[in-house]
């Protein structure tokens, strides 16, 4: 991985730990986090196709991991 991608990649997961954590605590929607990645990975200059589990497994007391 070069540095200019990492540093891109370590920008969205730092933005998108935000996003999740605004999702868990039931502030945004399940469609809003989708749009989040999608504006945050276009701001950072990433392809959200490049990126490995864009979306974490997340658990919540209506909603499993599996």
């Amino acid at each position: 991985m070069d540095a200019d991608f990492k540093k891109k990649l370590v920008e969205f997961r730092t933005s998108m730990a935000l996003v999740n954590n605004m999702f868990l605590q039931g502030i945004i929607t399940e469609q809003d986090y989708e749009k989040a990645s999608e504006i945050i990975a276009k701001r950072v200059g990433i392809s959200l196709s490049n990126i490995c589990c864009r979306m974490p497994l997340r658990s919540s007391a209506d909603r499993a991991n599996m």
